[in-house]
């Protein structure tokens, strides 16, 4: 009796133990996500591409005005090339502007 138990018992023990060896799939790991970029890392770059285009970025940046003043020279820039810089791109400046060389 004891040798059906161990017979019966033996391949279930077998069985266990060679499923539990057996390695999971490793599932594909995600990229770590990207960075944020904030507004005013994003405003200064749109003001390097930008604004350097008609003039050196050391002539803006060599002096401090208030997030009003800043607000009105790019508004004042937007004009004089149409279509040049966005009121999306314009915000983002400000925001680069204003925190970086405000009073």
């Amino acid at each position: 009796m004891r040798a059906g138990i161990l017979f019966l018992v033996m391949p279930l023990l077998v069985a266990i133990v060679s499923g539990c060896a057996q390695k999971e799939e490793q599932k594909p790991v995600a990229p770590p996500p990207a960075p944020a970029v904030s507004a005013v890392e994003e405003g200064k770059v749109l003001f390097e591409q930008k604004c350097s285009v008609c003039h050196g970025i050391d002539r803006a940046t060599a002096r401090a005005a208030t997030k009003e003043k800043w607000a009105s020279t790019i508004k004042e820039m937007q004009g004089k090339k149409a279509d040049w810089i966005s009121d999306a791109d314009a915000a983002k400046i400000l925001e680069y502007l204003s925190s970086t060389h405000g009073k």
